[in-house]
Order: structure tokens, then C-alpha cells, then sequence
């Protein structure tokens, strides 16, 4: 085994762990911390590659997310004003009413897309890493990192929304003061990172069930199972469990959903027994993560459902900035606006109705169809049909929970990404490429 596999390892829990604190990794600080321990875990990674072989994603999901980079690094490069105009020309017609006029370039925001052009290198090195550590080591330490995120994600969020001191690190908080936002700023990004991350705890928690029934029948009966193994398996529970209330206290709807969805799918899954056995004890599990949603609110999480048509299809809503995008898209299907710079580019295409700067399209598909044009959709696409049948064959086969729970979080944060920008907030989107590096690597290793 390569020496340096284990400082990889630990880099990766490392970056899980320290990815959400920081706001989500938002703002300049907390995204430059993330990138650079991801870059440095990249270089080293490189350095493993060249002394040994290291597994990696498949082929074509190395060559279209390579590709993904390629064309913001494109979008960057000065063409000259006659290659934009005919790559471009709404690119070419915008700035004309500017003074200066900026340098001919395909983005429209060049800052915000060196910006994106780091981030996306920084996520894709984070893939390449956990692809060749969860082959190499498994992926019961990641898991455990994640669990241990997701759990003083929902109790640190818990604990600020039942002492009403509305602050996070000291900083006051000035939206969802009524809801659970850990240590993020919108609560659908927290409940987004709970639902990515729960379902590898749920996945632990049932491999260390395992083990415990194992050694139980093994050495003699019941008090064995609460030995150290049953203990372990208590604890982890207790965790899932503290996540879990502070996903039902977002009070984010598709998150909350989604979230679970994704854990009542793991276990769903993976628990042995009749289907009536197994639907009984996840409605158990679910009742007490819900008690402090009880307490502190029930019938709101319930409102908020109800008026969910309302809120996408008001005036100026959701619905109406999905139709810019796509008049976006129109305009530039080619080279698109720029990654980055939808926030820029967007008054261009908003339409009346729309009051409120919308920096992002609130449906991340869309969005990347936007500023990277039809290509990068096209190259999303390749990504996206490896990583579903990927997902297929571990579904199939139950023998490792943690990849079973590591397919069901990202499917949660795909589908969440239709309907908000998960993707555009770093800590989610590095914890999606754990996931998919997690999906890889097992896949890996059961055709190796």
C-alpha cells in the first residue's frame, strides 16, 4: 500500500469536516481553505500516482470533467473580439455599451470564472482522491467523518434555534431566523448537506449492527451484542439521530424531503426481515429524530409544504427566473456566458416581474447550461450516466452499506439540485464529489 494513502485518507475526513463550518464555504476565506486543501491533497495524490497504480473514476468521467475545465479555462482566454463575435455575438453586443470596453473574452464575468475555473479543479482533484482511497482502504472513515459533520451540523443548528440567540460563530444571523441552518446561511444548503451525508450514517450504523449480531451469535447471546460492537452501533445511532432533528428543523422542504427519502431508502434497503418489520422501525427512528420538531414547531414544516405551488409559481418566482435561464441558454448555446457569471449577466434576461437579484437560476442544470453553453451540458451528461449506472450496480448489490448510503445521499443532492444551487455552494458540492469518489471507488474494487 503506498505510503501516503493513509495522509490522503485522513486529508479527505479532514476536508469533510471543515468544508461546512465556514459558512458553507461561501465567502472568499472559507472557499480558498477549501480549495487549498483540496489542490494540496491533489498534488499529493499525483505524486502516489506516479510511484504505484491508484484507481480512478471511468474513463469517460475523467475525460468530461477534464473537458468541463477545459472550457472555463477557455472562456477566460483573450480570442480576440472577432472569434467572440462569432463564437458569441451577445457576448460581443453587451459590452459594447460599457466604458472601457472589457477584453474580448467569452466570459462575461472573467474574476468570477478563474473563481469557478479553481473551485471545479479543486472538486475534481477531491473525486481522483477519494476514488483511489475508498479503493485502496474502504470507505469506513470517510463515513464516519461525514456522519460526524452531518451530526454536529444538526446539533449545532438545534442548539441555536431553541436558545432564539441567532448568531452563528459570534456572527448575527439575518435570514431563516425561525429555522436550522447549522452553520450554514440558507437553511436548504444545510439540509442539502444533511441529506448527502445522513444516509452513509445510516449505512455505518447498519455495518456495525452487523457485526454486532455476528459476534452476539458467535460467543453467546444477547449480552455480547452490548459489548464494545453494540456500543459503537448505539452511538452511531444516537448521531444519525441528532442530524436527523436538525434536518426536520430546517424546515426546508425539498431538503427535508429528500433527506428522508435517502436514509429511509438506506435502510430500507439493507435491513434484513419483512418489509412490515423494516418500514416499522424506520417510522421509530424517524418519530424520535422528530421530538424537538414538536416542540418547536411542527405545524410550520407542514405550512411550508402547503404553500410550496404558491411560492414557485408567484409572480417574479422560481418558475419565471427558469425561463429566463432558458432565454439565456438561446443566446448563448455555444460558449455560454461565462462559469461564474450568471449573476452578472442575468438582469440582461430578467423579466419584469422579477424584483428580487437572483445570483444564481435556483436549478443547477440549468444554471450550468447557462455559463458553460450546451457543451458543458453535454459533458454533465457523460457524468451523469456513469455516475447512475454506478449507483445501479451498488444498489444490486447490498454487501457494502456505506456505498449504498453514500448512492442514495447523492441522488438526494442531484435532485435537490433541481429545484435549488447545491451545487454552487462549496462545502455541498465537495461533499458530492466524496460521494461520487466513494461510488467509484467501491465499483473499483468489485470489478478488481
Amino acid at each position: 500500500m503506498p505510503l501516503f494513502l493513509p495522509i490522503l485518507e485522513a486529508g479527505i475526513c479532514a476536508l469533510i469536516l471543515v468544508a461546512p463550518l465556514p459558512f458553507g464555504s461561501v465567502a472568499p476565506g472559507g472557499r480558498l481553505t477549501l480549495e487549498l486543501m483540496a489542490l494540496t491533497l491533489t498534488a499529493l495524490w499525483m505524486f502516489t500516482a506516479t510511484q504505484s497504480r491508484v484507481a480512478l473514476p471511468p474513463r469517460s468521467v475523467s475525460f468530461a470533467l477534464l473537458g468541463l475545465l477545459a472550457i472555463a479555462a477557455i472562456q477566460l482566454m483573450p480570442l480576440g473580439a472577432g472569434i467572440v463575435s462569432a463564437l458569441s455575438p451577445h457576448a460581443a453586443a453587451l459590452r459594447q455599451g460599457l466604458d472601457p470596453i472589457p477584453e474580448p473574452t467569452l466570459s462575461l464575468a472573467a474574476g468570477a470564472t478563474a473563481s469557478a475555473l479553481r473551485t471545479g479543479a479543486a472538486l475534481v482533484g477531491i473525486l481522483f482522491v477519494t476514488t483511489t482511497v475508498v479503493a485502496a482502504r474502504g470507505a469506513t472513515r470517510i463515513a464516519l467523518a461525514a456522519l460526524a459533520a452531518s451530526a454536529f451540523q444538526g446539533l449545532y443548528g438545534l442548539l441555536v434555534l431553541a436558545s432564539g440567540h441567532d448568531r452563528i460563530w459570534g456572527v448575527p444571523k439575518t435570514a431563516y431566523l425561525d429555522s436550522a441552518t447549522g452553520t450554514f446561511i440558507n437553511r436548504n444548503h444545510f439540509a442539502g448537506f444533511l441529506a448527502a451525508t445522513l444516509p452513509l450514517g445510516v449505512g455505518l450504523v447498519i455495518v456495525s449492527a452487523r457485526r454486532a449480531r455476528d459476534r452476539s451469535r458467535a460467543k453467546g447471546g444477547l449480552l455480547r451484542a452490548l459489548g464494545p460492537e453494540g456500543s459503537k452501533t448505539l452511538l452511531l445511532g444516537l448521531l444519525v439521530l441528532t442530524g436527523a432533528a436538525g434536518l426536520l428543523l430546517s424546515f426546508s422542504r425539498a431538503g427535508t424531503a429528500l433527506g428522508l427519502i435517502a436514509m429511509a431508502g438506506t435502510a430500507g434497503l439493507l435491513l434484513s426481515g419483512k418489509l412490515s418489520h423494516r418500514l416499522i422501525a424506520i417510522a421509530i427512528v424517524v418519530a424520535i429524530a422528530a421530538v424537538p420538531l414538536l416542540d418547536l414547531g411542527a405545524d410550520r414544516l407542514l405550512a411550508r409544504y402547503e404553500s410550496s405551488g404558491n411560492d414557485f409559481w408567484a409572480a417574479g418566482g422560481r418558475a419565471a427566473v427558469a425561463e429566463d435561464t432558458l432565454g439565456m441558454i438561446a443566446a448563448f448555446p455555444i460558449a455560454g456566458v461565462g462559469f461564474g457569471a450568471f449573476t452578472w449577466a442575468y438582469p440582461a434576461f430578467s423579466s419584469p416581474e422579477v424584483r428580487m437579484h437572483y445570483a444564481h437560476a435556483h436549478e443547477d442544470l440549468l444554471q450550468l447550461a447557462a455559463e458553460g453553453g450546451l457543451p458543458a451540458l453535454a459533458l454533465l451528461a457523460v457524468v451523469l450516466v456513469a455516475v447512475l449506472r454506478t449507483l445501479y450496480r451498488r444498489l444490486a448489490d447490498t454487501s457494502d452499506p456505506v456505498a449504498t448510503g453514500a448512492g442514495f445521499g447523492l441522488t438526494a443532492l442531484l435532485v435537490h439540485g433541481l429545484v435549488d444551487f447545491n451545487f454552487h455552494i462549496p462545502a455541498n458540492a465537495a461533499i458530492a464529489a466524496v460521494l461520487a469518489g466513494v461510488l467509484f471507488g467501491a465499483s473499483w474494487n468489485s470489478r478488481n
